[in-house]
């Protein structure tokens, strides 16, 4: 998938929730930039932190990131691209717009750090099942196979 399609599904998205959030924005940076945002990120700042990352650069593959109270959702679209190559155009529309999503309603839902995560990731079943399960499935390190809950994208 291309960059500029990744950009162009994410605002597509965006367009919808952009009316109940006047206040947040969206921003695509380069990887290089987008890899300095997400290292100054608290919540990836705890895995590097831990040890979570050999090679932080090579392996750091969350391509969306949100910053609930500066209302900012952050986008890489070369992660984005590298994350679906391969992938069937179905899977690769629905993880961008899954993964976009999941850090955009961090804005929406209450609760802060693995509370927050768990409330979006019920909203997320409930009301986009399919964008979930490829963003989950696709964010395994190894890649494809079969999805939490025994679901699969093959």
């Amino acid at each position: 998938m291309r960059e500029q399609t990744v950009r162009t599904l994410v605002l597509g998205k965006w367009a919808d929730y952009r009316p109940v959030l006047p206040r947040a924005s969206v921003r695509f940076l380069p990887r290089d930039e987008y890899l300095d945002a997400a290292r100054d990120d608290p919540n990836v700042g705890a895995e590097l932190a831990v040890g979570w990352f050999e090679d932080f650069d090579a392996e750091f593959r969350e391509p969306v990131l949100a910053d609930a109270l500066a209302q900012v959702v952050t986008v890489c679209p070369p992660i984005m691209s590298e994350v679906v190559e391969g992938e069937p155009p179905r899977i690769q529309r629905a993880y961008v717009e899954g993964a976009f999503l999941r850090r955009l309603f961090r804005l929406l839902v209450d609760g802060m750090g693995w509370e927050a995560d768990a409330n979006v990731r019920d909203v997320m079943a409930r009301h986009y099942p399919f964008h979930l399960v490829a963003v989950e499935t696709l964010e395994r390190p190894t890649g494809g196979g079969e999805a939490p809950g025994g679901l699969s994208l093959a």
